[in-house]
């Protein structure tokens, strides 16, 4: 007699299939979700044009993820609307960590500067702030006085006499600037330009005797010895300059206040991804090489969590709306 075979009838042997196939993709969506982020490449979109310093450090960071995630990092520039565009773009972004802003302290700016602003703090998750920019206030190689103090006493003595050129209406440096003038009782002239190197032409000629703009932009400018810096605000003293003090050490706290470049990634992104970035990227800010490429930009590395990271907004958006409040400074 023929052996017997015993198979499974049709019927069975299709159901089986079914759910060995869903067991598999059970499995794998599992693994997803346990680890395997990031599965494709990521976007960092900033709110400055391509080339400037934030682009640079942009491409640093994305540039060590990608070694470290292997996946594609692109670095994504969606300039306008005072950084606007780039941050609403990302706050409607899918909450997946797959695309995060990194910008600069007009994030924080925008919110106290505008009575309806297109987006607020609790649409972002704050993943570290990358590096503190210090802002520097420069003088013209003919203006008499060297230091804050020596401005301040020529001030009173020629009250609207002087003049500072900012990077544009509500930037750092007009909000500055103005502050500066309500703490010391002066009266000096705001004159906004399109951008820092804008301010060069006319601080070199004399035309303008004061004006604010990044560190690593003046600092290039100080062997040409047509430019001086008179003070900094910043946490400390600069590495590579020892001998320029703080807006603080010359008495003016309130007005201290750096520039910044930070992460974000929409809110809600999942807890575990979001930690992945704060993780990563606060061991990408203290590599020496990273920390070597920063100073030479004029910045000082920080690379905090997103907890101290958010700490420090909530301080920031106070101390900036007590400037823009006292001096009535609106973006036109």
């Amino acid at each position: 007699m023929p052996r017997l075979h015993h198979r499974h009838p049709p019927r069975r042997r299709a159901l089986l299939v079914v759910f060995g196939l869903a067991a598999a993709c059970a499995a794998g969506g599992a693994a997803a979700q346990d680890g395997a982020f990031p599965s494709k490449p990521l976007r960092i979109v900033i709110p400055t044009a391509p080339g400037g310093n934030l682009d640079l450090l942009a491409r640093v960071v994305a540039e060590k993820l990608q070694q470290a995630w292997g996946q594609q990092v692109i670095v994504e520039s969606r300039a306008g609307a005072n950084t606007v565009l780039a941050t609403t773009a990302v706050a409607k972004s899918p909450a997946d960590g797959y695309t995060a802003l990194f910008t600069i302290s007009g994030f924080v700016q925008n919110l106290v500067l505008q009575a309806e602003p297109a987006y607020k703090l609790a649409d972002f998750a704050p993943v570290s702030m990358v590096a503190s920019f210090p802002i520097a206030l420069a003088g013209s190689a003919g203006f008499a006085p060297d230091t804050l103090t020596q401005v301040v006493a020529a001030a009173k003595q020629k009250p609207g006499a002087y003049s500072f050129g900012s990077y544009g209406m509500g930037s750092s440096g007009h909000i500055i600037g103005q502050g500066l003038n309500k703490l010391a009782g002066i009266d000096t002239v705001h004159v906004p330009y399109k951008g820092e190197s804008a301010t060069l032409p006319d601080l070199v000629s004399g035309q303008l005797q004061m004006a604010y703009g990044s560190v690593g932009f003046f600092a290039r400018q100080v062997p040409t010895g047509k430019v001086k810096l008179i003070a900094v605000a910043s946490p400390q003293r600069l590495k590579d300059f020892p001998n320029v003090p703080t807006f603080a050490e010359a008495g003016y706290a309130d007005v201290n206040l750096a520039g910044w470049g930070g992460l974000f990634l929409p809110a809600g992104t999942p807890p575990a991804v979001l930690d992945k970035w704060v993780q990563e990227v606060r061991r990408i800010a203290q590599m020496p090489d990273v920390q070597k490429r920063i100073y030479d930009m004029g910045f000082i590395p920080v690379g905090n969590s997103g907890a101290e990271f958010a700490k420090d907004l909530t301080a920031e958006i106070e101390k900036w709306r007590a400037v823009v409040k006292a001096n009535n400074i609106k973006l036109e």
